[in-house]
């Protein structure tokens, strides 16, 4: 058995998946893969907590056979931004993303179809789930090419400023005590590492955890370093603004706005109608302990909600990107996604490359968003 599966396994993972038709571009290996950081010294994490000697058999082949990706990626003709194909497709879609005229400002990702995705490589759902967290990664790298300048006069400048991903809902603790527990390792560890990331240390991309993390089914440790990564990537980026304000010549010039940062929202132990609960909840509240007159209630208006929502801090989302075919928001934002542009892509989460995101910006920058109301030319 141990024989069959190395000589399966390069065969296996050499080939794309037989749903994936169109041109497919290969990110480079320059930027590392969680996918083996994650497993280095953790073997018993990937092959799904087991000793047993063929899934660490197969384990070692299909590093192997990465070994061999990698190195066939990095010998490739290189283009811009680290694509290792030269496809005349990718070349016009970037073009088209880049100088598109409108660019959502929060974009959301469901990411679905990790466990389908290791399913169709043959692989343990561990792996998916590594190979999900290595797609995130990569993601918000590319995020950063369409990211405003870095100074401007409002928060309405063309560029992508805010970043929701969808985690880890509340329902998905009815799936097994087992692959609970990988998906919180690997976040711990994805965690610690990411946290000596180029684009945190230096106050580029800011974390934000959506959802309810005083749950006590959380893994304390998964936790402990969520929120280390969230409390360290905020000072980082107040440090660059401060930076920004006081130096570079541009010494006290507090009229000067600063937004160049990526916000990445991880909605993690995340429901919409929890969040919508709560909020009723705190609405509630206030009117009972008199913040709120009873008079006032006839008179509200939606925002009493929002402003009590997890999501208060940051815009609505504008354009909602969700992966592997599913045509359903699955209890994500839903207060937030009134007026969201919905994009849906066969393309299972880890296969969702830059070439993907650039679809799907090209698309929403040719969608007419009016609101409920009409241009004046129509």
């Amino acid at each position: 058995l141990i024989e069959v599966a190395s000589f399966l396994m390069p065969l296996i993972t050499s080939f794309a998946p037989l749903s994936n038709s169109r041109p497919r571009i290969r990110p480079s290996s320059s930027s590392g893969s969680i996918l083996r950081q994650a497993a280095h010294g953790t073997n018993n994490l990937i092959i799904d907590n087991t000793s047993d000697i063929t899934k660490r058999q197969l384990w070692n082949d299909t590093m192997l056979c990465m070994n061999r990706q990698e190195e066939e990626s990095s010998s490739s003709q290189l283009l811009p931004n680290g694509f290792t194909t030269i496809d005349e497709h990718t070349v016009t879609q970037k073009e088209e993303a880049t100088t598109t005229s409108e660019l959502p400002r929060h974009i959301a990702f469901i990411c679905d179809g990790n466990s389908r995705w290791s399913k169709r490589q043959f692989l343990p759902k561990s792996m998916g789930h590594a190979a999900g967290a290595d797609r995130v990664v990569n993601l918000i790298k590319a995020l950063q090419q369409y990211q405003p300048p870095i100074t401007g006069g409002n928060d309405n400048d063309n560029g992508i400023q805010y970043c929701t991903l969808y985690a880890f809902s509340t329902e998905n603790w009815a799936r097994s005590p087992q692959e609970i527990n990988t998906i919180f390792q690997l976040m711990e560890r994805i965690a610690i590492q990411y946290r000596s990331h180029e684009s945190i240390t230096s106050g580029k991309v800011q974390i934000d955890l959506l959802g309810n993390l005083e749950d006590e089914r959380i893994p304390l440790g998964a936790k402990r370093e969520l929120l280390r990564l969230q409390k360290e990537s905020r000072e980082a980026c107040r440090r660059r603004k401060e930076q920004l304000l006081f130096g570079n010549n541009h010494s006290h010039d507090t009229n000067t706005t600063y937004h160049n940062v990526l916000t990445i929202c991880l909605a993690i132990n995340y429901g919409a109608r929890a969040d919508i609960l709560q909020a009723a909840q705190k609405l509630a509240q206030a009117i009972a302990s008199g913040e709120i007159s009873p008079t006032d209630i006839s008179t509200m208006n939606e925002s009493e909600i929002s402003k009590r929502l997890c999501t208060a801090h940051i815009p609505d989302p504008d354009l909602i990107v969700r992966t592997s075919g599913e045509t359903r928001l699955s209890n994500f934002l839903l207060w937030d996604a009134a007026y969201a542009e919905l994009y849906f892509t066969e393309l299972l989460w880890p296969e969702f490359d830059e070439v993907a995101l650039e679809e799907a910006l090209v698309w929403y920058g040719k969608r007419k968003r009016r609101f409920g109301g009409r241009n004046n030319n129509e």
